[in-house]
């Protein structure tokens, strides 16, 4: 029933595809039942119901009868709500079965807890379940925020998440969540697209099988025909296609690829372990960016994130070179990956070197979250524990991008190419030149000063504004300088006007943070700009 002969090494920190049992191990998380998951938004907007996802993964394997779903729904350790959802049986024998309970929580704001009871019955035997059916996971109720605010806005503005990982990544170790629900999870957080970009290894499988290939790629057609229906049904929350694509860095490591708005399928294998003791992709960095489509976009993915040494031992997998990022046409780099810890900082300082060399690379936060809307759930090594965090979590970190026009995939796609765009995990933030604009929105000087707006924008739940901060680069420095720094801000909005000497700078680019006093998570939260370029005309 389970394949062994494909992968020959111990997986690492992946995610919990539990029934796969690797050759000459023993797996205490492995049952002779589906996985059953459910999950929820971290935050959702206010006046949104509550989507609860319910997931059950590999019945056509270990067919059940799921009886009934309870939610007891609790506030400050009081119980407030109960209620059952299933009027009659669900028989299951699919490979995935998903749908969402839909909970009014109008009457409350703040954190709440969510407990989703499953009574299963497996082979004659009915079975109690909270949460999830791992073993050795915590089974802890799952923690909303429901926000009396919006997520911060400019009319102009739209906010999602670049880097998500959907059912059509799927192998030994690790899947992710299906597209309908995902954008139900996405629309009630307020987010207004998601980029879908699974991994291109996954993406040539089998429909029945992910151990092996299909030349006639059923599961990138479906895909493809998916994201288009979902487009059409929904268009307040745009699905983006696209593919995380391994290739070759210049050294001949693997590294990784977020490949936007591509129709036509790129292969890379290099560290799928689909290939025993072949570890080398099939296109280089720069041949990859050579396929894209004429509307695509290439971006570094968590591109300065620390390796482990056994993905660099047994994969050939490496961090993205310093040469790599001189590639023709590549757009940026993905800064924030899930997290703010050290890949930020490292992709942060690499990001601002190659803006003082000219690289007009643009910066992408994302969550690379597979599934995870309220917590990370992952395997731990050798298959005897479950591992959970709150990082990699779908929509914590988002990318906004600036549309004046029609806002659909197309135009979304346009502004990650163009810069148009900004990274943050809660307050927002822009930079505007208030003249000498030219026609195609380039700055062009002809005097010796400009003059630059910034406007910053928070709420309660992300914290008051703390700093704020204005870099300009001049090409060829080694560092970048602070026109202006403002601390203690001490309000939810922020607009100031500088003027700057028009000769002394190549671009311009704003950082904020907020105060964690009051946030809703007691952490400070950030936005980064990207920068805005001056273009010098003579007189």
């Amino acid at each position: 029933m389970f394949q062994t002969e494909s992968l020959w090494f111990l997986p690492l920190f992946l995610y919990a595809e539990t029934h796969y049992r690797f050759p000459y191990f023993f797996s205490l998380l492995r049952k002779n039942e589906p996985e059953i998951i459910a999950d929820a938004p971290h935050r959702i907007e206010p006046g949104s119901p509550l989507p609860i996802l319910i997931l059950i993964k590999d019945a056509h394997l270990f067919p059940c009868e799921l009886e009934q779903v309870r939610t007891e729904l609790s506030q400050d350790g009081r119980v407030v709500c109960r209620d059952t959802h299933l009027t009659s049986p669900l028989m299951l024998g699919e490979k995935y079965a998903s749908f969402t309970l839909p909970i009014d929580v109008s009457e409350y704001h703040d954190w709440i807890e969510i407990d989703v009871a499953f009574s299963v019955r497996v082979r004659g035997v009915l079975r109690e379940y909270h949460n999830d059916n791992h073993r050795f996971s915590s089974r802890d109720p799952l923690r909303v925020f429901l926000s009396s605010h919006p997520l911060p806005r400019f009319p102009d503005l739209y906010l999602g998440d670049p880097h998500v990982h959907s059912t059509y990544t799927e192998d030994q170790v690790e899947f992710g969540s299906p597209l309908p629900e995902s954008q139900v999870l996405a629309r009630a957080m307020g987010l207004s697209f998601i980029c879908v970009t699974d991994h291109s290894y996954d993406l040539d499988d089998r429909l029945d099988n992910y151990l092996e290939n299909d030349a006639n790629l059923p599961k990138w057609k479906l895909l493809q025909t998916e994201i288009d229906q979902l487009n059409e049904a929904h268009p307040d929350c745009v699905v983006i296609r696209g593919e995380e694509v391994t290739c070759r860095n210049s050294r001949g490591k693997n590294v990784h690829l977020l490949l936007l708005g591509q129709r036509d399928f790129v292969r890379g294998s290099g560290d799928s372990a689909e290939r025993e003791l072949q570890i080398e992709s099939e296109y280089s960095i720069a041949e990859v960016i050579a396929l894209r489509s004429e509307t695509g976009v290439a971006y570094a993915a968590h591109a300065m994130e620390p390796v482990p040494f056994l993905q660099r031992l047994l994969l050939g997998r490496s961090e993205w070179l310093h040469e790599d990022f001189g590639v023709a046409d590549l757009s940026g780099l993905q800064i924030v990956n899930g997290k703010v810890d050290e890949g930020l900082s490292r992709g942060l300082d690499s990001w601002t070197r190659h803006l003082l060399q000219g690289r007009r690379l643009n910066g992408l936060a994302g969550s690379d979250a597979h599934g995870n809307f309220n917590r990370f759930r992952q395997i731990g090594i050798p298959f005897l524990t479950i591992r959970e965090t709150t990082h990699h979590i779908f929509g914590k970190m988002r990318t906004g991008v600036f549309v004046r026009d029609a806002f659909d995939e197309t135009s979304v796609l346009r502004s990650l190419k163009e810069g148009k765009s900004i990274l943050t995990d809660g307050p927002i933030a822009r930079i505007v030149l208030r003249r000498d604009i030219s026609a195609d929105g380039q700055s062009q000087f002809q005097r010796k000063s400009c003059h630059i707006g910034i406007e910053v924008i928070s709420t309660p739940e992300f914290g008051r504004i703390d700093s704020v901060r204005l870099v300009i680069g001049k090409i060829g420095r080694t560092r970048e300088q602070i026109a202006l720094q403002y601390h203690g801000v001490a309000h939810y909005e922020y607009r100031t006007d500088i003027t700057l000497d028009a000769l002394s700078a190549d671009y311009a680019r704003a950082e904020v943070y907020t105060l964690k006093a009051g946030t809703f998570d007691g952490n400070p939260h950030f936005c980064l700009t990207n920068p805005l370029w001056f273009e010098y005309q003579s007189q």
